[in-house]
């Protein structure tokens, strides 16, 4: 990674009106004029609006004249210092990175090469964690970004709208960047070994009835106490190699206590490792700091000219939800930082699909 800064902050737009046009106006009167460097743009927008972005992204795209542009939408949006749920928003960041640094793709077919990509995906494409995984791969790149989610229809852009389902930019090393990864479940008990499974049921743990570890880990004598368990039981796929202690969250979607197996939201195979986790607003929020603290670390005499946050839903939810919140915290650790992004159905770092996480960008 390169060490200097590349120009000058970055701009943010921030419209909230039930009309998308007088949304996308109030964006305008705050980024314009723009700098004559500006070639870059980032668009989230919620999912009231979504319908109306491939109107909204023309608007934006011939009053700024700015090609590589991408947008999204999302069920919240990030924008500042303020989380905006559930309510008609588009937010709008545009910066300037050094040129030929950007490459928009619109395909996950596409395989741009770079060293770091923000990535916009469908959840419904099939077996997306390998496809995640596999254009990482292929594009020799790090890769930051989230699942669209709303109610109705999941609209992409990327220069035009997108119809494979996969997008985003992809950034040189001309354009330095910093990326973080924070948790949001806490590990419940000991690191286990599956020693049985079909598909994605968990038969046995350490040669025990997997049903019967999950009930000793939580300290509980029946199905109907696990129930009760309020902020909900996953397990934790730790990752090898990484250079701090990782793991993906999946949800536990089914348990069986006569044959003592536990269906979870991903393939298992024997000679895995898993653990128990549960969301956690304490552990989670310590997370969050150690992420901000190491990231102010990293930059140095360094200060960041723009930021994308994508964060899993649950989180602003139901973790988050007193003060500090999360834009909060970023902001007090990095002051007016124009950042935005969204709230996801799953959150992409490196070549993974995470859930229960934030995923900070940094643009230097």
């Amino acid at each position: 990674m390169t060490e200097q800064t590349t120009g000058s902050q970055f701009r943010l737009g921030i419209g909230a009106a039930d009309d998308w046009r007088m949304a996308v106006d109030a964006c305008l009167l705050q980024l314009m004029p723009l700098s004559d460097a500006a070639n870059v743009g980032f668009v989230y927008v919620s999912d009231r609006m979504a319908d109306q972005l491939p109107r909204i992204m023309r608007r934006l795209s011939d009053a700024t004249g700015i090609e590589a542009m991408i947008a999204a939408c999302g069920y919240s949006i990030a924008a500042g210092a303020t989380e905006y749920c559930d309510e008609p928003v588009v937010a709008c960041l545009i910066g300037s990175v050094p040129p030929g640094a950007a490459t928009l793709f619109r395909s996950p077919v596409e395989r741009p090469q770079g060293w770091l990509g923000v990535l916009h995906a469908d959840p419904q494409v099939p077996a997306l964690p390998e496809l995640i995984e596999d254009f990482a791969e292929a594009c020799g790149a790090y890769l930051v970004g989230g699942l669209v989610a709303a109610r109705g229809p999941r609209p992409q852009w990327a220069g035009k709208p997108v119809e494979g389902g996969a997008s985003g930019l992809m950034f040189s090393e001309d354009q330095p960047i910093l990326t973080g990864l924070t948790q949001g479940c806490a590990q419940v008990g000991d690191v286990h070994q599956i020693t049985a499974a079909d598909g994605n049921v968990v038969l046995e743990l350490n040669n025990r009835p997997a049903y019967d570890v999950l009930r000793d880990c939580f300290a509980v004598e029946s199905l109907q106490d696990l129930r009760k368990l309020t902020t909900g039981l996953m397990v934790g796929l730790p990752i090898s190699g990484a250079d701090r202690p990782d793991y993906m969250v999946r949800n536990i979607v089914g348990v069986d206590p006569q044959a003592g197996g536990i269906a979870v939201g991903a393939m298992m195979e024997e000679g895995d490792s898993i653990f128990f986790c549960r969301r956690d607003v304490e552990s989670a929020g310590r997370d969050m700091d150690r992420m901000l603290s190491d990231l102010k670390r990293r930059c140095g005499d360094r200060m960041p000219r723009g930021a994308l946050w994508y964060s899993c839903m649950a989180r602003c939810q139901d973790q988050f939800v007193r003060e500090p919140g999360e834009l909060a915290r970023i902001q007090a650790v990095f002051p007016d930082l124009p950042l935005v992004g969204m709230y996801c159905g799953g959150e992409i770092a490196q070549s993974r699909l995470y859930g229960y996480t934030g995923v900070l960008t940094l643009f230097l």
